[in-house]
């Protein structure tokens, strides 16, 4: 939490050289004023960083740049919080909950958060969002925290209403050194329900740089390979299959997409991943966990190795329990290309109590999304590519049910785009809905846009194609999978954000199922210069 607070354009960080040194903000002590309930309805929301795969993907190269880039540090800070919740008819459940936050301007921290059921019989109960925190210095280790998180989802049949979930938060944390601990007092409530409370969490927080340079240099070589962004090496798109250890032989299908970020010693790693059910019969199934991994190069080009993976999973039509989940698998990795690898994975998944047990096979195609740190000497370690965070809301106008009714759900959405040329890019999204009396309806979608050049125009246009999984709520989703088409148009409000307006169409890919309505949304974006291969 000591860093230097250069705010989204960051500082900057001459290249070669050290990264910038942390200095105290001792004596912040301001706090964030109480908010009216009437304004959190209206906040502009963002789901989790499940839909982080958008970092994959790199620009073609442009013509080598003398001029170095300028690299800057924001600082960040993920955390993770448990606490109990508190339902109707005296049932409780255990609330799991992370966010990844960065100092916007000094002392403000901001970002998007994602909170999950853990314990009780509510699985599949996850809500993505935003949160805003004012932090202090009270002492030389004491950090105190005023926040407040708002986010849409639901699931695991919770009596959620809409599904607007509100957590006005205070904490104290004791600072170790690049981690602090301690404790928060929440009053998260489902806004319109009985679900909810006042309530004690325990949360940890860990420190870190997002180092990043100008968008507007996109395609140009880099002048040497430097870590940048979240720090994942390697982004991974993967299709599983499911084979259901019930008795029953049911096969369920899944789309999953998961970042491995290497820890310093040799093949070892850890991951992050995302999955939700797409066939069989299980629309609204999801999950999110994370993993570490161990491997092997037994010949070149070829890795083999084993992975454990622990987290939250749940909904659909699958038995439910608290939401807890583990995986064991073993895995072999082929780089037929540069920065490609294909991969195939066996493995194991195990629930709590009534959760899945069941075996698991998925095949999965990755790609390196930061150079190598020791190129080879007649080659360039890699380019720059512009990375851009979009938060907003969306409207679907016609949803259909099971039930035969239609009518409008509001979502809040989440994406991140990266460039893979001049005007072509790949976009990965999750949306949740907070209004519509939809609260259990969620949606990840990856795919492929196309946009007119950022620099120097205050206008901008582009195209989205997308698929991906989609349930809960009610709605006819069939097994799952989904499609979307947007069109969209953007103005610049700063040097490297714009306001967008889209408007386009979603529609069920399986046969039968009534899901199929116009959509439109309203978003902000900022762009990022990171390092790619």
């Amino acid at each position: 939490m000591n860093r230097v607070p250069p705010g989204l354009s960051g500082r900057p960080d001459p290249v070669p050289g050290p990264a910038p040194v942390p200095v105290s903000r001792a004596g912040r002590d301001a706090w964030i004023p109480p908010v009216p309930r009437a304004r959190l309805r209206r906040a502009c929301l963002v789901p989790v960083l499940g839909a982080l795969l958008a970092a994959a993907g790199a620009p073609s190269r442009a013509a080598p740049d003398t001029t170095p880039p300028a690299w800057a540090s924001l600082p960040m800070s993920f955390t993770l919080g448990a606490e109990p919740m508190r339902l109707p008819r005296g049932e409780r459940m255990g609330l799991v909950g992370g966010s990844l936050l960065f100092e916007a301007s000094p002392g403000w921290w901001a970002g998007p958060g994602v909170y999950g059921a853990a314990t009780g019989e509510r699985a599949g109960l996850f809500v993505g969002g935003i949160e805003l925190q004012r932090r202090a210095r009270l002492s030389e280790r004491l950090v105190g925290a005023l926040g407040l998180y708002a986010g849409g989802g639901g699931g695991g049949a919770a009596p959620v209403g809409d599904g607007l979930l509100v957590r006005p938060a205070a904490s104290l944390l004791w600072d170790f050194g690049g981690w602090q601990a301690g404790l928060s007092l929440s009053g998260a409530r489902f806004a319109g329900t009985d679900m909810g409370g006042t309530q004690l969490a325990v949360l940890v927080a860990w420190d870190g740089q997002f180092r990043h340079t100008d968008p507007a240099r996109a395609g140009h070589a880099l002048p040497q390979a430097r870590g940048s962004g979240l720090g994942f090496q390697q982004g991974q798109v993967s299709l599983v299959n499911w084979q259901l250890q019930d008795g029953s032989g049911r096969r369920i299908g899944l789309a999953s997409a998961r970042l491995v970020r290497p820890l310093g010693l040799p093949g070892l790693d850890a991951g992050f991943e995302m999955g939700a059910a797409a066939t069989g019969g299980a629309g609204g199934y999801m999950e999110i966990l994370g993993s570490l991994g161990a491997s092997v190069q037994p010949w070149p080009g070829v890795q083999a190795g084993v992975r454990a993976a622990l987290g939250l999973g749940g909904g659909g039509a699958i038995a439910s329990g608290g939401g807890g989940l583990a995986k064991v698998s073993a895995h072999v990795g082929w780089s037929p290309l540069p920065n490609w690898t294909l991969g195939a994975e066996a493995g194991l998944v195990r629930g709590a109590g009534e959760m899945p047990r069941a075996r698991s096979v998925q095949l999965w195609i990755g790609r390196d999304l930061q150079p190598a740190a020791t190129p080879r000497a007649s080659s360039a370690p890699g380019t720059v590519a512009a990375l851009e965070w979009t938060a907003g809301v969306q409207r679907m106008q016609r949803a259909a049910r099971r039930d035969g009714r239609r009518g409008p759900v509001d979502l809040v959405t989440g994406k991140l785009d990266r460039s893979l040329g001049p005007m072509l890019y790949l976009t990965a999204q999750a949306h949740s809905a907070f209004g519509g009396d939809a609260g259990a309806f969620s949606t990840g979608l990856l795919g492929l846009g196309w946009a007119t050049p950022a620099a120097g125009r205050p206008w901008r246009v582009g195209a989205e194609l997308l698929a991906g999984a989609a349930g809960g709520a009610g709605l006819d989703t069939g097994g799952g999978a989904i499609g979307q088409a947007l069109a969209w148009a953007s103005l610049a409000v700063g040097p490297h954000s714009h306001v967008r307006a889209g408007l386009g169409r979603v529609r069920a890919l399986q046969s039968g199922a009534g899901l199929d309505s116009p959509v439109w949304e309203l978003s902000f974006s900022h762009r990022f210069g990171l390092g790619a291969p």
